[in-house]
């Protein structure tokens, strides 16, 4: 599997301390029933992990709350859960898995009007689609990314930027893939 563009962390042993802090912050509203601490600390967790490179561990994470975060799709955290799942998935090269769960984030987004998180599906369900070789649907992931970023003034818009620019090099680079 060639990663596009992947995120990396800075700092090792920041996130490390990260993943301890939510994995207690996820045990803490396991113990006190709270559902919405349980999503949103469950998708915290989870990202950390898949930043970790440890998308296995992330995946067990995240299934253990499916039919929770089933049940809440009214929080915006259940679209940042969904969004960590399918890039799990993605990670773990069960992308056709990945396509339909990053579906149901980017409606649930749509439908929340979380146009943040919403261009954060949009970013990642591009460089899922740019692995797979959907680079006319990756391009315009990124543009609607790009646009809701802009609209937000989001200084991620770089980001998008460069993941356009790196999409349109690998199209020159690589003629005749990607064309579907």
């Amino acid at each position: 599997m060639e990663e596009f563009q992947r995120f990396t962390a800075s700092d090792a042993a920041a996130l490390e301390a990260g993943i301890r802090d939510h994995r207690d912050k996820l045990a803490a509203a396991v113990r006190a029933g709270t559902a919405a601490a349980i999503i949103e600390h469950a998708a915290d967790l989870g990202t950390l992990l898949i930043t970790a490179r440890r998308e296995t561990e992330a995946l067990q994470v995240l299934q253990e709350q499916l039919t929770l975060a089933g049940a809440l799709p009214e929080l915006e955290a259940t679209g940042w859960f969904w969004n960590a799942y399918a890039t799990a998935l993605q990670y773990l090269d069960r992308r056709d898995e990945a396509d339909s769960v990053f579906a149901k984030a980017l409606a649930l987004t749509r439908e929340g009007g979380w146009r943040r998180l919403q261009s954060f599906v949009l970013q990642h369900r591009g460089r899922s689609q740019v692995e797979q070789g959907r680079w006319q649907d990756a391009e315009a992931s990124f543009c609607e990314a790009l646009h809701l970023r802009q609209q937000l003034n989001d200084p991620l818009q770089a980001s998008t930027q460069r993941a356009l620019d790196g999409l349109m090099q690998r199209r020159k680079s690589r003629p005749g893939e990607g064309a579907a």
